[in-house]
Order: structure tokens, then C-alpha cells, then sequence
């Protein structure tokens, strides 16, 4: 029966550690026994500024301004004047309620200067003085920009049967710029004006 070898004297102690074929060929690899190393983590991300997160805002009177006086007192009497006939020969005091007071209307509104308010267009809507028109009520946009004819408003169609357009005067700001974040938000669509808005731009109001 042979001895068991022993240690010489000075001879290092022989370490309890498996080989690195045994290691692999026990399914063990070799990280597992390293402690991992701490990750640094890492940085925030940047926000890059985009359509979405862009406010713009202007101020100006709520609509355009500029009353022919001669036009509307020749446009008022006519509207005075059929009332007057058509009580007389039809009898119709609905007709004749209807002509009268629009011609106080316009004789109104020529004669009072709007108010001037702040104009916003920010992620949540469009808004007009303290009115917000959320995005949710609106159903497409149109910016008509024509400086030769001194036109530059932006139309909202609102999804509301009983308050269907807004008119929104744009004055200065640029009308690309406009479209462009109006575009990540709202689809684009022409709007045809009616015929309040032709004689309310022919009256200068």
C-alpha cells in the first residue's frame, strides 16, 4: 500500500480550483467566478425641440378692422329701406325684424373697434384671447395668405354643427412656419368662404 504523498517543506499548498478545461467541460464559464463590474449609466436622453413642442404666439385686434363708411351706410339703408317695404306691401314682421336688425348689426360693428388678443397655438389647441380650441374639436385647418388683397388668416373648421368656422387674422407671422407645426396636429383642408365672409371682407370688416 503506497503513502500519500506528502508536501515538502516550502512547497505551495495546492489550490482548490478547477481547471479551465474542467471549467468549460463542467458548463461553468469562466465570468461566473469574477465579480461583474459596476456600469456607468448612462446619460439622459435630449430632447430635440419638434413640432410638437413649439408654442406660437402673436397679438392683434380679434378681427380686421377697416369699416368703408360710405359702403356700409349705402348697404345699411338698403337693408332699412326693404324692411320698411316689405312690412308695407307683405305684411311679413318676421322679414321685416330680420332686414332691420341686420342692419344694426353692421352699422354696430363698424362703428366698434375689436378687442385686442393674444393668439397661441401650443400642443393642447388654438387659442383666442381666454377661448382654447382644443385640437379634438377641430376638424381640419386652412391658411389663406394673399398680401396683395391684404388677406392673411388662418380657418379653423370646428366639428360643431352650430359654430362651424373660425377666423383667425395671422397679421405678420409667417405662414410656413404656421402650417408647418399646424401640421403635426391637424389635417389640412381648403375651406370655401362663405358669403358672410365675402361681405364682411368687402365691408372691411
Amino acid at each position: 500500500m503506497q503513502e500519500p504523498v506528502r508536501q515538502a517543506q516550502g512547497e505551495p499548498a495546492p489550490q482548490n480550483i478547477l481547471a479551465k478545461p474542467q471549467v468549460e467541460a463542467a458548463g461553468i464559464r469562466p465570468h461566473q467566478f469574477t465579480r461583474p463590474m459596476p456600469q456607468e449609466s448612462p446619460p439622459p436622453p435630449q430632447v430635440t425641440p419638434g413640432p410638437k413642442t413649439q408654442v406660437l404666439s402673436w397679438s392683434g385686434p380679434l378681427y380686421i378692422h377697416r369699416p368703408d363708411m360710405k359702403i356700409i351706410a349705402v348697404v345699411s339703408l338698403a337693408l332699412f329701406a326693404i324692411a320698411a317695404l316689405m312690412q308695407i306691401f307683405q305684411k311679413n314682421i318676421i322679414t321685416t325684424i330680420f332686414f332691420s336688425l341686420l342692419g344694426v348689426v353692421i352699422l354696430i360693428r363698424a362703428s366698434k373697434k375689436p378687442e385686442v388678443v393674444d393668439f397661441e397655438i401650443n400642443p393642447l389647441g388654438v387659442k383666442v384671447g381666454e377661448q382654447l380650441y382644443g385640437f379634438r374639436e377641430i376638424k381640419s385647418f386652412w391658411i389663406e395668405y394673399d398680401p396683395a388683397l391684404d388677406i392673411k388668416e388662418l380657418s379653423l373648421q370646428l366639428k360643431k354643427w352650430y359654430h362651424t368656422y373660425v377666423k383667425i387674422p395671422i397679421y405678420d407671422q409667417n405662414p410656413v412656419q404656421l402650417r408647418l407645426i399646424l401640421l403635426a396636429f391637424l389635417p389640412e383642408a381648403e375651406h370655401e368662404d362663405t358669403l358672410a365672409d365675402t361681405v364682411s371682407r368687402r365691408l372691411g370688416l
